[in-house]
């Protein structure tokens, strides 16, 4: 029996969800994952460091020092887990989030230095906690240096740094059951008379 081809488990055999569903919250949404990464670096980061969408359109970018944030890949960690409602079937997905940070100006180096020390101590744990998102911290890749040249063709202090978190993703899907089923019971020798 797969559990996540959601075969219905044979007489005796036990099946456990590969995530707990107690409890199972609505999915986070895309702006409600970076608001809560965004808040938490403008928490850790030095006063008056600006924290931006890595991706903006027509928007200059702040006087340095800034950092942006960037959603770069989901990955599936397992094969989730369902349980079921009156009228739907729930299924949660635990997904690895991958988070480029760049953090731009001086002390840049620094700064990177701060936000993997942080990550993956229970200062971040807790403080996405409290944010109200499912977010978890799980990795962090080592800062490396990048090139960056302003519009002036200057060079700028750039440093990079890849975040990993978990976070678990739900969909409702419609679900059929039924709750009563009848019986007809058939007379077989007489519907089906015996060939000899």
């Amino acid at each position: 029996m797969g559990e996540s081809g959601g075969d219905t488990p044979a007489p005796g055999q036990r099946v456990t969800a590969a995530i707990p569903l107690a409890g199972l919250v609505e999915s986070p949404t895309e702006t409600a994952l970076c608001a809560a990464l965004r808040a938490w670096l403008v928490a850790v980061l030095p006063a008056g460091v600006g924290v931006v969408a890595g991706q903006s359109n027509r928007v200059a970018p702040p006087r340095p020092p800034f950092a942006t944030l960037m959603l770069t890949g989901r990955e599936r960690l397992s094969s989730g887990g369902w349980r079921y409602t009156a009228t739907t079937r729930e299924l949660a997905v635990p997904t690895q989030l991958g988070v480029l940070v760049r953090l731009f100006g001086v002390g840049a180096g620094d700064m990177a230095q701060r936000v993997i020390a942080l990550w993956r101590d229970m200062q971040a744990v807790d403080f996405l906690s409290a944010q109200g998102v499912a977010l978890s911290p799980l990795d962090v890749e080592h800062a490396r240096q990048s090139s960056f040249t302003t519009a002036e063709h200057q060079y700028e202090n750039c440093w990079e740094i890849s975040l990993l978190a978990q976070v678990t993703f739900t969909q409702s899907i419609p679900q059929d059951f039924a709750t009563t089923l009848p019986v007809l019971t058939i007379g077989t020798d007489a519907a089906y008379p015996p060939e000899e």
